[in-house]
């Protein structure tokens, strides 16, 4: 089996023996993300995403073999935002977020991907800043781009940085679903930046088909994140960060459902202008067909 941890380099078990209740100390040695050298190769960024895809897979498609997920989060239209201790490291809980989304799979593959950050994730997420991609990767049919993303500041908490590796797995991975995700990686390529705390994230997303809407007849899909994510720099020689993540556990239910609506309302807002822009203009008037190139209405 996998670790699924955010964990690096090595087999050990992160320890964090206090509570979710309390701020959790995490020791100096406890390690987040995956090492892969300075001489970045396509081989040891797809181990790095595999690394973790089976655990994740098994927590997001197969919810029965988990039965302790907590759910933080629901709403009408059946989202939920749920949460999983992670057994040695309470401050840093798997976190699994589920809605029916408007569109295709396709459609809902396209906003997530890379390409369209700039626009999509600060409809998401109000404190993204930026995305830098470092460099384009294949081996074996997975699509990778390694990448840094950083954030605005969190309050009172400094920029956060984020070095990872963006994975398209496609064609069609566990149970016919789709499958991306961001695992987070150390490299001397990207180094510490000044200004930002290195923070880590590890996301997994799945893209399952469903049948169009009875009511619409408009085309859903069923999209389950799981991610695990720590907001300090808590790697050896990194500088903290100082954000409580019992705060964060406390309040990502709220937060984490804030981002699956607006993600629904911009998915949404696109197939609302896709469809206006597909019908075709017509006039009455003969005169007015000839002035706009349209048809007889």
């Amino acid at each position: 089996s996998t670790s699924g941890d955010l964990t690096a380099d090595n087999n050990e078990s992160d320890s964090c023996a206090k509570s979710i209740d309390s701020e959790c100390v995490v020791p100096s040695s406890q390690h987040r993300g995956k090492v892969i050298g300075a001489n970045v190769k396509a081989a040891d960024l797809a181990a790095a995403y595999q690394s973790i895809k089976s655990e994740y897979a098994a927590l997001a498609l197969h919810p029965s073999t988990s039965t302790n997920w907590q759910l933080l989060s629901s709403n009408a239209d059946g989202s939920e935002v749920s949460m999983l201790e992670y057994p040695t490291d309470p401050s840093c809980p798997y976190v699994r977020m589920t809605s029916i989304m408007p569109g295709t799979i396709q459609d809902v593959w396209d906003f997530l991907d890379l390409s369209n950050w700039e626009t999509s994730m600060p409809k998401m997420d109000p404190f993204y800043e930026g995305l830098t991609v470092m460099g384009d990767y294949k081996h074996k049919g997975i699509e990778m781009k390694l990448a840094r993303k950083t954030i605005k500041r969190l309050v009172a908490f400094g920029k956060r940085d984020f070095t990872f590796v963006s994975v398209s797995d496609h064609p069609r991975g566990d149970n016919g679903a789709w499958v991306s995700g961001t695992v987070s990686v150390v490299t001397d390529q990207i180094p510490r930046d000044e200004g930002y705390v290195r923070a880590y994230q590890d996301s997994i997303a799945f893209y399952e088909a469903m049948g169009n809407n009875e009511e619409t007849d408009k085309p859903r899909m069923k999209l389950t994140i799981v991610f695990r994510i720590d907001m300090n720099d808590s790697r050896d020689g990194g500088s903290g960060g100082y954000v409580p993540m019992w705060i964060y556990v406390k309040t990502i239910g709220t937060t984490g459902m804030a981002s699956v609506q607006n993600m629904k309302r911009q998915l949404e807002l696109i197939a609302e202008e896709r469809e206006n822009n597909s019908v075709e203009s017509c006039d009455k008037n003969w005169l007015a067909r000839i002035r706009n190139g349209t048809k007889k209405c």
